[in-house]
């Protein structure tokens, strides 16, 4: 079993897959080169089946990712995979600076106080986020953690398919990753909020000047949306969820209630920051399958009068061979989290 969560610095070049299982779509971004220099050589967007927003069988799933990986040529010697969902979390905190090997024992502590959970029943890291400063006497620190069970179980279906994963990551951080990599233009004192809102859940990132100041999940998301269109049209789940993707006109009036539930939770993170960092978030990003609904774009533009807008996890990766985009051109919000694994050092 991998025993972290977070990838570790590493200049070589190399080639590496991203993976990332979701709710309704398995999605897949395969990459070459180096840190600063990648080449995307293949990705894929391949649907999950669903006819209600209960879980399907594993075999359904086990097939998109078996669809999904099954490119000509495609090299899985490192394929990067992460977890996500209620088992899962991350805390960002400050310690005094010590070793990386000092740090492992000492979190055990903070975790206490930072995690729902004990770290006994747990995978996780403890990355130091800022070591290049040496010599500050507190150092950033990202607590990451997963339950053993939520862990278990993505390895054992990727086991039965013959896959075997050389990273697992967590969504967020692999969301915070794509956009690091994709919008290098952020100016300093820019803080801004990149939301990641997909079938089940929202991952909520502040970020300023790069650095990953605070992360979170929204338990609300697609979904949601999905369930309040397929019974107010008095349609099926997977009819709903067609003409929620093509933005019927018909069908924005019920998106409403979940872009309302998703800007009070918004509203309440950048309070925070607000009142605790001194920071005003001055922009939204937005990525996953709901980035492509007119309606939330609009909704949370009005709510919060900033701007919002849809960022592309593959700007800045050229193209290798001409086919590195093909078939998913349009979608490239969803695959955030599949870039973000790719492309992590």
């Amino acid at each position: 079993m991998l025993s972290y969560l977070l990838p570790k610095k590493n200049r070589r070049v190399r080639r590496a897959v991203g993976l990332d299982i979701g709710f309704s779509s398995v999605k897949m971004v395969a990459v070459s080169g180096s840190p600063g220099a990648w080449a995307i050589h293949e990705s894929a967007i391949i649907p999950i089946e669903r006819d209600s927003e209960n879980p399907v069988p594993a075999t359904v799933v086990k097939k998109a990712v078996s669809d999904t990986i099954a490119r000509s040529g495609l090299d899985l010697s490192d394929l990067r995979v992460s977890v996500s969902g209620k088992g899962v979390i991350v805390r960002l905190t400050e310690m005094p600076r010590m070793s990386p090997n000092d740090l492992k024992s000492s979190i055990k502590y903070e975790a206490e106080m930072l995690l729902p959970f004990s770290l006994d029943d747990c995978v996780f890291d403890c990355p130091i986020l800022d070591p290049e400063a040496g010599d500050k006497a507190k150092m950033r620190v990202a607590l990451a953690a997963a339950r053993k069970s939520v862990v278990g179980e993505r390895l054992d279906l990727l086991k039965d398919i013959g896959l075997v994963p050389k990273l697992l990551g967590v969504d967020s951080i692999a969301v915070a990753n794509a956009f690091e990599y994709a919008m290098p233009d952020i100016k300093p004192e820019d803080t801004v909020s990149v939301v990641h809102a997909g079938a089940g859940r929202t991952i909520l990132n502040v970020i300023t000047a790069k650095n990953l100041d605070l992360t979170r999940d929204i338990e609300v998301g697609g979904n949601n949306a999905t369930l309040a269109i397929a019974r107010g049209l008095s349609i099926g789940f997977r009819e709903a969820e067609r003409r929620k993707e093509a933005s019927d006109p018909e069908v924005i009036e019920f998106m409403t209630p979940m872009a309302m539930v998703l800007a009070r939770e918004l509203r309440s993170t950048f309070g925070y920051i607000s009142s605790k960092m001194g920071r005003n978030v001055s922009a939204i990003y937005l990525s996953g399958g709901c980035a492509l609904s007119h309606g939330l774009r609009d909704i949370l533009s009005s709510e919060f009068g900033i701007p919002v807008s849809v960022w592309d996890p593959l700007r800045g990766i050229s193209v290798e061979g001409g086919a590195g985009r093909q078939g998913i051109k349009g979608k490239e919000p969803l695959l955030a989290v599949a870039a973000g694994l790719a492309v992590s050092d």
